[in-house]
């Protein structure tokens, strides 16, 4: 079950962040997008989740076993289209 954000308090500043989540037009968090599976996610200060950040690409990964290996987004999209690939969040 995930963490419902009711105020900005519990959400990390992002120097740069991906994108934002708005309630009641009120920015509440913002979210970084992983380099891999390209799946958004906010960081919670003290959460205690491993995060990851990927040397080829210079860019943070979501910590999720599927984006441990090097294989953007784009490419993962690419062989997903082909038919060699039948899930684009794990890349199986």
């Amino acid at each position: 079950m995930g963490i419902i954000i009711t105020d900005s308090s519990i959400s990390q500043y992002e120097r740069k962040p991906s994108g934002y989540i708005l309630l009641d037009d009120k920015e509440v968090a913002a979210t970084l997008q992983c380099c891999h599976c390209g799946g958004h996610f906010v960081s919670i200060k003290g959460s205690g989740k491993k995060r990851g950040f990927c040397m080829c690409c210079m860019r943070v990964t979501c910590g999720a076993a599927g984006c441990d290996h090097c294989v953007p987004f784009d490419r993962r999209l690419e062989l997903y289209e082909k038919g060699l690939i039948s899930n684009l969040a794990t890349g199986r």
